[in-house]
This record gives C-alpha cells, structure tokens and sequence, in this order.
C-alpha cells in the first residue's frame, strides 16, 4: 500500500486546524468572563482583589458610568501603635448603586509611574435596580 504526498498531509492539517479552532475558542471565553453584580440604589459591595502587596504596582478601579455606580476604595487608618502597614493582602474597592441603571466596572494593575489605564485584570457589569 502507497500512500501519497496527500495523504501524509491530511492529518497534519487536521490538527493545525483543530489547534486553531481550540485557540480561538479559549480566547472568545477569556474576553466573555465579565462577571455580573445586581445592585439596588444605595447599596454598597465590597469587592476584593489580589495584590502583589510589594508595591510594584497599584490597582485601580473605574465605571464606564459614574453616575450609576461609584468606584471607590476605602482606606482603613492604622492603629496608633502599628509601626508599619502590612500591604501583602487583598485590595479591597466599594461598589455604590446611585441610580437605576449598568455599568462596565474595571479594575486594571498598573505600575505606578505608567501613562494611561494599565491591563485590565477584571470587569464585571453591574446591574442597578430600585429598591
């Protein structure tokens, strides 16, 4: 039995196309894991996030909409007595329902001296409703 230049390709073919259907696919999915939060007006939740807690970089979050959901981080005061702040725990950012409406929430990780909105590491679509 001969097997012929065609032959030999075909499987080869097979799965460069099955590797880039796999690639694409993972990749759809990686930019469709918005998360999403219901709000009611005036109702606040705390969203953590990871930090390098080096200080190499700094989180930041923002809404496509500031007038239907506020963005904001609260910072907690150290305790007289604390000598140093302990910064290798979760960033910690509050999410504000203003009124009725959606919003795209990003929090991207930049370094600190960096010009423009650094990579965005999560987004979520927050929902607003009445109470």
């Amino acid at each position: 039995m001969t097997t012929t230049r065609t032959q030999q390709i075909r499987p080869q073919l097979l799965l460069a196309a099955l590797l880039a259907i796999t690639t694409a696919c993972s990749s759809t999915k990686n930019e469709g894991s918005k998360q999403r939060i219901r709000l009611s007006v005036g109702e606040i939740k705390e969203i953590s996030l990871p930090s390098r807690g080096d200080g190499s970089t700094q989180l930041i979050g923002t809404s496509d909409n500031q007038e239907v959901v506020e963005v904001s981080r609260p910072e907690l005061a150290p305790a007289v007595d604390t000598l140093k702040r302990d910064k290798s725990g979760p960033t910690v950012f509050q999410l504000k329902g203003i009124t009725v409406g959606s919003a795209n929430v990003m929090f991207s990780e930049k370094q600190p001296n960096e010009t423009g909105s650094g990579q965005v590491k999560k987004t979520y679509v927050v929902q607003v409703v009445a109470k």
